[in-house]
Formats: C-alpha cells, structure tokens, sequence
C-alpha cells in the first residue's frame, strides 16, 4: 500500500511539474482563446500517463514521456479541428497544412522554445486588463496547479470566489496576445507574477494539506522565479529579493518539523539543521538585488532583510530584534497590512516585551481584520504565557485551535495547550 501511495504522490508531483510547460506551449499553439482545449490535452495525457505509470511504473524520463505525449495528442486535435476552429494565427499557415503539423510541434516542443513560452505564459496571465486579484489566481491555477482549496487560503478568500474568478478570467484571456510585455507594461506585469510566486511558496513554506510543508511547491515557486531571474531583460532588483527570501525560509525547513512530522516554533528550532549553504545563496541574491538598484524598497528586500537577521543569529535569545523592529516599520510603509502588523508586534515583544505588544494586537483583533485566521488567537495567547498569565493564555489558545483550518496547526496549538497548562499546575502561587 505505501509504494502504491508513495507512486501516486510521484505522479501528482511530475504532473503539476510538467502542467506549466504543457499548458504554456500548448497556449501558444492553439491560441489564448483555447486555453480550455490546451487544458483538456493536458488532463488526457496525465490521464493516460496514470494508466500506463499504474502498471508498468514510472519510465526513465516522465517528463519526456508526458511532452511526447502531449505533443502527439494536440497533432490529432488540431488535424481534428482545423476545419471547425481557429488556432494561433501566426501559426496557421503551419498548423493548417498536413506537411507541415508534425514538424511545427516538435519545434514547438524543443527546450528553448518551452522556456520562451512559459514565459509569455506567466505575463499573458499578468495581462493588464486583469483586475490584480484574478492575475494572480490564474497563475496559481494555471501554471503552478495549486488546488481551488490551497488558492483560497492563499488568497484568504472561499473556494467560490476562486471558481467564480477562474471563469470569468478564463473567458477574458481569450483575446489576449501571447508575448512578454515590455516598458512599463513589463514592471507592472512583473509585480504580480511576484506576488504570485511569493503566494505558492508560502503555501508551500505552510501548506494547507497534509503535511505541514510542501516541498515540492517550494521547489516550483523557486524555479519560476529563477525562470525571471536568467531571463535577460526580465529580472528587477525585487526579482533577486524574492529569490533571497525563499532561500532563507527554505534553509530552515528541515528544523520546522520534528520526528512526528508536527510544527516546530521558531524559537525550538534546531539551528544546526539549518542549511548553510541556502543561507549563503540567500545573501548572494541580497548582493545581486543590491548591485541591480542599490536603494529598492520592495516587500521582498524589506522581507529578506528581516530573514536574513533570524538566519544569521547563532541562537533566538542572540537574535537582533532592534533592527527586525526597525525592517518592520519600514515594512508596514509600504505593506500596511494586518498580516504584516501582526509580524511587527510579535517582533515588538521580544525587543520591548509581551506586555507592550498586548495592546497591538488587541487592536488588530477589534478591527476584525483577521477574523478569518486563528493567527491573532495564537499570538495573544503566546504573549498572555510570557507575561505570565495563563489563564487568558489558555483561553485564546482555544479560540485559536478552533479557528485552525489544518491539521498540523491544531497539533501545534494542542501542543501549546498542553504546556500551558503544565505551566499553570507548576506554577508557584503568588502571595497575597
């Protein structure tokens, strides 16, 4: 049973892997108009890619194995359809042609030109006729095959909305071009194919699923990022920023989760687990974004700085929390919302105190901002435990755990429950 689980968690991490290449190329052959049918060759060769990996196991070369597939499906589609619809208009001389079909897919399919057309995959779905929120999960959809459910909790929005924006995106880029912006267009463009790739990480950094981290999506959200940074004339200095950040989150990932699999705090975290190496790749991409423009100011640099002081602390009581305060202030500028106010106090407590960061967060909790989330909860609670009032800790402790939406953070909060009230029954009474 488990080499049968182990095999279909091999499959669904090769599908979503190859699902941005297939569907980029396939996009740019049929069209951003057919998208839905670039889609549906895409879904039948994963399916048929199931019933022959399910019995004869995975081949030398999936990834091959699913492009050839897929290139073979869409020539039987498109000698199908010619007549019934149109495909790229620059290619339908080609494509229309029955000498010439065979030999426009296979340089179609050549390594350079799938480069070439996930990127104009990215920026088409950046287009800037899509309101930013729709952009945005397009491309978690589309290109990084994030489920409806994780999307949602990216978004911090209901599976409804994400299926209602999915429709209505999807029947807007049927009249968009295919190609990468340029000039202004392209910065824009580039902000939110960011943010997007910022979103999957962090989704993987802190999954929705079963597991507590997906290493995979990280990976994916990487090499995206790195799709825009060797790209010559793509990358801006907050390209390089980002790609700091997730080297520095991802350099810690062996030390998040311990021998059960559960959270592990930050504070708890064993340091000599962290992986040098990524932390030394983090501060090179730092240098690069610093070289591009010495004086950017995006999320990703103020992010990255403040990732980088937690990284380059030799334990957390040495860690510099005056200057993480003072990246928090600028961060806030420029990012002035209830996720990033909520960072900012608990970085506020450990440099003044819990006492001083009480009243922070309970504005943030009276502004009912983050009702959604059981993070405001477990924040007061930590903070209520250090100032060493367990009974309030305990109670927003379970508030929290019933807000929590995944498994590993009801874990963590147990947890939290737990030695809080071991905490309360050791405590020593004070006199009266």
């Amino acid at each position: 049973m488990e080499s049968v689980e182990n095999s279909r968690t091999a499959m669904e991490t090769i599908f979503r892997r190859e699902s941005a290449r297939l569907v980029s190329v396939l996009t740019r052959i049929f069209g951003p108009h057919n998208l839905d049918l670039a889609e549906d060759v895409v879904q039948e060769s994963f399916t048929r890619a199931v019933e022959r990996w399910t019995t004869e196991g995975l081949p030398e070369n999936p990834g091959g194995w699913l492009l050839a597939t897929a290139r073979n499906r869409a020539i039987d589609v498109i000698r199908r359809e010619r007549t019934r619809r149109t495909f790229a208009g620059d290619l339908a001389m080609q494509l229309g042609s029955e000498w010439t079909v065979s030999a426009t897919l296979r340089e179609a399919f050549e390594p350079d030109a799938l480069r070439d057309d996930q990127l104009r995959m990215i920026f088409m779905c950046c287009h800037e006729d899509l309101r930013p929120e729709n952009r945005v999960t397009l491309i978690l959809k589309t290109l990084c095959g994030l489920s409806v459910p994780a999307i949602a909790r990216a978004l911090v929005t209901t599976e409804s909305t994400i299926n209602k924006r999915l429709y209505r995106t999807r029947r807007q880029v049927r009249d968009f071009s295919f190609g990468v912006p340029t000039g202004s267009e392209l910065h824009e463009s580039l902000e939110t194919v960011h943010t997007s790739l910022y979103l999957v990480f962090n989704e993987g950094y802190l999954s929705t699923g079963a597991e507590p981290i997906r290493r995979d999506l990280c990976r994916d959200a990487v090499a995206m990022t790195n799709l825009l940074a060797t790209s010559p004339g793509i990358a801006s200095s907050a390209t390089y920023a980002l790609l700091a950040v997730m080297s520095f989150h991802r350099a810690r990932q062996e030390s998040r989760v311990d021998e059960d699999g559960d959270l592990v705090p930050l504070d708890r975290q064993d340091r000599g687990l962290w992986d040098r190496a990524m932390i030394n790749a983090g501060f090179d991409y730092l240098n690069r974004a610093r070289r591009i423009d010495p004086v950017a100011k995006s999320r990703y640099h103020y992010e990255a700085a403040i990732a980088a002081r937690h990284c380059s602390a030799p334990t957390f009581e040495n860690t510099d929390w005056e200057s993480i305060c003072k990246l928090h202030d600028g961060l806030i500028e420029i990012q002035p919302t209830p996720v990033v106010a909520l960072s900012r106090a608990v970085a506020i407590s450990f440099r003044d105190g819990p006492e001083a960061a009480i009243p922070v967060v309970d504005r943030l909790r009276t502004s009912g901002q983050l009702d959604h989330s059981h993070a405001v909860a477990a924040v007061l609670a930590n903070l209520y435990a250090r100032a060493g009032s367990i009974e309030p800790a305990l109670g927003f402790l379970e508030e929290a755990l019933a807000q929590a939406t995944t498994s590993h953070e009801r874990r963590l909060l147990e947890l939290q429950i737990r030695r809080a009230r071991e905490q309360a029954a050791t405590r020593t009474p004070r006199p009266s």
